[in-house]
């Protein structure tokens, strides 16, 4: 038992030490490549259309230079999530009845809150530009709902539904006892006031902008964030936690190979969310944008 702890300790450190090593050498490239001025102005330009709104010379570089921080954020967390995802996928030795019994509901009670946690990390970047001596702010606050259209208000309930059944699958599965279907479901009701915690914070922040079309773009990205942690709170959790049931029933099946159907049908859903949060791009306009 000790020499297999020892075993398992060995692979996970050898492991992260050459994931390191390749993310850095594969990304350090990456960036170089995609960190160019005039495309991040270009897709700034881009912004300004599907949002419409107005982009003036002046704020083009304040506007670029933040569309690539939100990227360059997204860049630097995704090991985070990918590394430890792709250790458990390649290790398949570590896996049988027990570890499944004994982890999969440690994991599920786990990642809602981690994945809201790394949602908010990738939108956390508070401020898009420095005022000027002047301010302007709203006359009301506004409330998170407004953010979302009514189709993605419901997209984002089915997330969370989705997210309790493929844990009480995995739960099913492993024959977790009682305990744990206690902890696991409030472990997502903890997650979900940790995000409407989130959401408030973003939209309450003060704004900082010297006239009206800075206030205007303050919004744009306040309900970008706003609307990209809602998407990885409500749709990452229950994602991962299904690939985590899948490699379950690979697992119960003696790895044997079987039907990609289940797999395609979460990609197709995962791009349907995508295709339904690119309806309402234009919702800051609700508080009274310019």
């Amino acid at each position: 038992m000790i020499g297999s702890a020892v075993a398992v300790r060995h692979a996970i450190w050898t492991y992260a030490f050459w994931y390191v090593l390749v993310w850095a050498g594969v990304s350090a490239p990456f960036f170089l490549v995609l960190n160019r001025k005039k495309r991040w102005i270009a897709r700034a330009n881009r912004l300004a259309r599907q949002s419409d709104i107005n982009l003036p010379q002046r704020l083009e570089d304040r506007v670029a230079k933040r569309l690539r921080n939100e990227w360059f954020a997204t860049l630097v967390l995704y090991p985070l999530f990918v590394g430890p995802w792709s250790f458990l996928s390649i290790n398949i030795g570590i896996q049988n009845a027990r570890f499944w019994a004994t982890w999969f509901p440690r994991l599920a009670m786990l990642l809602p809150t981690l994945l809201v946690l790394y949602s908010f990390g990738t939108v956390v970047i508070a401020r898009w530009n420095s005022p000027g001596p002047r301010r302007v702010s709203h006359l009301r606050k506004v409330r998170p709902r407004e953010a979302f259209t009514a189709a993605e208000g419901y997209t984002l309930v089915a997330g969370v539904g989705a997210n309790i059944a493929v844990v009480a699958w995995g739960l099913l599965r492993v024959h977790s006892p009682g305990r744990w279907w206690i902890l696991d479901l409030a472990a997502l009701a903890l997650a979900g006031a940790l995000w409407w915690r989130m959401e408030i914070a973003i939209l309450r922040h003060p704004s900082a902008a010297s006239d009206a079309t800075e206030l205007g773009w303050d919004d744009v990205f306040r309900f970008r964030r706003i609307r990209s942690l809602a998407v990885g709170a409500a749709w990452l959790p229950p994602f991962t936690v299904f690939l985590l049931d899948s490699m379950i029933g690979q697992q119960l099946t003696h790895f044997q190979g079987g039907s990609t159907l289940p797999l395609d049908a979460a990609i197709a859903v995962v791009v349907g969310v995508y295709l339904i949060f690119r309806q309402g791009r234009q919702q800051w306009r609700l508080d009274g944008g310019s």
